[in-house]
């Protein structure tokens, strides 16, 4: 061989290799899930062209569950992997029981990155005579038309044997197949005025339609899609709005407005269109949607919502650290919140959710237990003159029960509502009696008691016991109220020994989250599990329903983030193990 045609050779060998190595690198990059920390493959739902402007409900993945799987399976240890497959398996079986398909056989052939679940209606047909028909649509991507037109035809083939209700027709160029059985008025029908997003079960209801949208087959040329719905008619309207444009989510300026708030990667979305009544619209502030999108990191789930208002207000988040009044706040606390003005917060809280009679109702009673308990107009006596920072948090207690600690940095109006809380404590026939901890003036409500095992016990020999109602204290430029005098010596050490805000598990919590926020609501779910299931029974049924998630909850941190034309932000960390 000659010289020249050898270096002939090997200049194309290793052309070659560097093509070769170019195209694995590529690959891996591109086919990695660890891809998904920076979001998945597609920023916005597709499927919004079939869903209405007024859907109470829209909310998508937006990659392929394959994929979520995978980068799962990249941070969970070697012990973990069966047990995270496992629990996949599981969700996968869950959502298709009692439906006859399975997962890897029917569906994981040609799935693709987005499946899109949207309430299109609460009532589709507008029938007051067979009650609330609510309208259910999915949306799943396909990434092999064959295969998932194979699927569809084999389903249905299957339902026509074992059924006679089964129909097929062509509308606007595409096929809907569905099978229809007489409906039964049932109280069940409508959704209940609490939870408006109610969810169907899991099983397929006795009125199910599916269509295959190809893009030769509607103006939608982005994507294909197999759809499914309760009703062929929900089926029917999703067609139409891809034509009419004016009609559908995914052109709607609200809906394009949140969407450019939330800024991070995301691997799911969802929108939803608040309800309103025509009292709700008339009040100060009207709420008129929520977007969510969700990404992961390597330690959870990062959220990002817009709440949009009718109104034009721009602010700035407050705070660019944690608030000092964190430093009164123990280092075992399984719950705290954190941030400047309560005042405020309370005026924003009440106009918000007077938008909503249901939740208006359930937090002026949870509010009326309260001062009905301590015997205090909270928002008069406690929230008005809180103007800067303050810290709320839960402590583990004695015998099982919880203490609380309230820090607030003092205001001009401060003692004078100190004094308005003295006064309701003598009302109250409560002794108001002063003493030193740990260097500190501490000032005491207490009530005189007797003991429930006197007489009982030999060496008992007093009847009468002092009982704590409250103790609060002077510290620096804060005032310090407490449930107990322990729980005060936990406030008053918390500096010295570890407090919340020195705590690396609350460090870790707060870290994925916006340095520049209005202040911090944070949950350790372990710690605090016993509590809230204590306090409210509901969360037991919660956990069930989403029991993978609950299972490996570590951490829920709250922050909200200012307020920009009306669209009010905040940013949500669910840290899991």
């Amino acid at each position: 061989m000659k010289l020249r045609s050898f270096f002939y050779f090997l200049i194309a060998g290793v052309l070659a290799l560097l093509a070769m190595s170019a195209g694995g690198f590529y690959w891996l990059t591109t086919q990695t899930p660890l891809n998904l920390l920076a979001g998945g493959p597609i920023t916005t739902p597709a499927a919004a062209v079939f869903v209405s402007k007024q859907a109470p409900l829209l909310a998508s993945m937006l990659v392929n569950p394959d994929r979520l799987e995978s980068l799962r399976q990249v941070f969970a240890t070697p012990a973990e992997r069966s047990r995270s497959h496992a629990e996949f398996e599981q969700i996968k079986k869950s959502l298709l029981a009692n439906t006859g398909l399975d997962y890897s056989r029917d569906i994981q052939p040609w799935i693709g990155d987005e499946i899109t679940f949207a309430i299109t209606a609460p009532d589709f047909d507008r029938d007051s005579n067979n009650g609330k028909q609510t309208g259910f649509l999915l949306a799943v991507s396909s990434q092999n038309v064959d295969r998932s037109q194979q699927f569809l035809e084999s389903y249905w083939k299957k339902q026509s044997l074992a059924t006679k209700t089964v129909h097929f027709e062509q509308y606007k160029g595409v096929k809907l197949s569905y099978k229809e059985l007489p409906t039964v008025k049932k109280e069940s029908d409508s959704i209940s005025p609490f939870n408006r997003l109610a969810l169907p079960s899991s099983s397929l209801p006795s009125s199910f339609a599916t269509a295959l949208i190809s893009s030769s087959s509607t103006s939608e040329n982005n994507r294909n899609f197999v759809l499914f719905a309760n009703n062929q008619k929900v089926l029917r309207d999703a067609i139409d709005r891809v034509e009419s444009t004016n009609l559908n989510l995914n052109n709607t300026p609200e809906y394009q407005k949140a969407l450019q708030q939330l800024t991070q990667g995301r691997i799911a979305l969802a929108f939803v269109n608040l309800p309103q009544s025509e009292t709700e619209k008339n009040q100060q502030l009207s709420l008129n949607s929520l977007a969510v999108a969700v990404g992961v990191n390597r330690r959870g789930l990062v959220a990002q919502t817009a709440l949009v208002s009718d109104r034009e207000k721009t602010t700035i988040p407050a705070l660019s650290a944690p608030v000092q009044a964190l430093q009164y706040i123990p280092s075992a606390s399984p719950f705290a919140v954190a941030s400047t003005s309560l005042n405020n917060f309370w005026t924003e809280f009440s106009s918000a959710i007077a938008t909503n009679v249901e939740v208006s109702k359930l937090v002026d009673r949870t509010l009326a237990d309260l001062q009905q308990a301590w015997g205090i107009n909270l928002p008069q006596d406690i929230f008005n003159w809180v103007q800067g920072e303050y810290a709320l948090a839960v402590i583990p207690g004695a015998s099982n029960s919880s203490d609380w600690i309230f820090a607030a940095e003092t205001s001009a109006d401060s003692q004078r509502a100190i004094d308005k809380l003295d006064e309701i404590a003598r009302s109250k026939e409560y002794s108001i009696g002063s003493f030193t901890l740990r260097n500190q003036k501490i000032t005491a409500w207490t009530q005189l008691t007797t003991h429930p095992n006197y007489g009982k016990e030999n060496k008992r020999k007093s009847a009468i016991e002092t009982e704590a109602k409250g103790v609060r204290a002077t510290v620096g430029k804060y005032e310090i109220f407490t449930t107990s005098v322990e729980a005060m010596d936990e406030a008053l050490k918390a500096a010295e020994t570890g407090s919340l805000v020195a705590n690396q598990d609350f460090q870790t919590s707060i870290e994925p989250l916006p340095p520049s926020n209005d202040g911090y609501f944070y949950l350790d779910w372990p710690g605090s599990r016993s509590i809230w299931e204590k306090e409210i029974p509901l969360l037991r049924l919660i956990e069930l329903s989403a029991r993978p998630l609950f299972d490996h909850l570590r951490s829920l941190t709250i922050t909200t983030t200012g307020e920009t034309a009306g669209i009010r932000k905040a940013t949500i960390f669910m840290r899991l193990n």
